[in-house]
């Protein structure tokens, strides 16, 4: 009998990485605070202040980020992958885009679609609950105000050292452990369990944007993940969303190394035809991508059925 998860029923495997994400998550958080509050000398009572003019604390917030997200998202996929098959890199997604222009189409789908989500974001954050819910609203955009702070105090960057340590910190990190995480399990168990690759990715993309807890930038975020998730699913790899996600986030933080007022300026100077033009390029990516793909669902699942999802059925209801 063989023991491997990757043969075991989709709902059985989903509730196992689940259970192995909570886990982990809860033990090395607890952890990660009480290591990191002892190597940098930070008390329970100064983390909980969040006084960002502290440097040592801002050091502290920073190595605790890095943990986290390993412990979060990286840890527990690769986990996952070593217990459902004997390679488990590949498994997940760790093998070469087919064909390789994926690679290409990666860099300029995610760049086409900078006009598309920053009118998305435009609109996301003028957007307001109903009346009854104003106090609601309050404390989440108090919450994302006070995120907010905390990123641009990480991105105050003095040095091109400054600048190199938030490309990893915020560029490399994310885009590997989270395209692990929500691409390479979650994404590849939501379609397993739902035999419809665009019913798989646009699931995990809601869950991707919500995991983030920024009501604000949910609807931009998803659009990203629908993108990211495409490129996964249709290139049989993670290293197109891997190098997609990075140019998304390093842009980001370029763009604040040269202007540090970047994220306060509201004018973007979006015209219609920039925000068309950029929906458009990217719808039509999408579409060649479905074009080109080679992604057989029998081959990424193992299993036995010449059961195939392919570029004439990618649709099919």
């Amino acid at each position: 009998m063989n023991t491997l998860l990757k043969y075991k029923p989709g709902w059985m495997q989903l509730l196992i990485f689940g259970l192995l994400t909570i886990g982990i998550n809860f033990i090395v958080s607890i952890l990660a605070v009480f290591a990191v509050s002892n190597f940098y000398n930070i008390s329970p009572a100064e983390f909980k202040a969040m006084d960002l003019t502290n440097p040592t604390l801002v050091s502290a917030l920073k190595s605790l980020q890095v943990i986290i997200s390993i412990a979060w998202f990286l840890v527990p996929s690769l986990i996952f992958a070593q217990m459902s098959d004997t390679n488990p890199l590949p498994y997940i997604g760790f093998k070469n885009p087919v064909p390789k222009i994926f690679l290409l189409l990666a860099i300029v789908v995610i760049v086409a679609s900078f006009p598309m989500v920053a009118w998305l974001s435009e609109i996301n954050q003028n957007m307001h609950l109903p009346k009854s819910f104003q106090a609601t609203e309050k404390l989440i955009r108090d919450s994302e105000a006070q995120n907010n702070n905390l990123i641009r105090t990480f991105l105050d960057m003095k040095s091109p050292t400054d600048l190199a340590i938030m490309l990893f910190m915020l560029g490399v990190l994310p885009a590997i452990a989270e395209e692990v995480f929500f691409r390479g399990v979650l994404q590849r168990l939501l379609i397993l369990l739902t035999k419809r690759p665009w019913i798989g990715t646009i699931f995990t993309a809601i869950l991707f944007s919500a995991l983030h807890g920024q009501f604000l930038g949910f609807f931009p975020r998803l659009v990203l993940g629908i993108v990211l998730g495409a490129l996964y699913w249709y290139s049989g790899s993670l290293w197109p969303g891997i190098l997609a996600h990075f140019i998304n986030n390093a842009v980001q933080v370029i763009m604040v190394y040269y202007n540090p007022h970047f994220f306060d300026e509201k004018d973007q100077n979006l015209s219609v035809l920039m925000v068309t033009a950029s929906t458009i390029i990217v719808a039509v990516i999408m579409w060649w991508m479905v074009k080109i793909s080679q992604t057989r669902f029998a081959e990424v699942y193992d299993t036995d059925d010449d059961f195939h999802i392919g570029p004439r059925d990618q649709f099919i209801a």
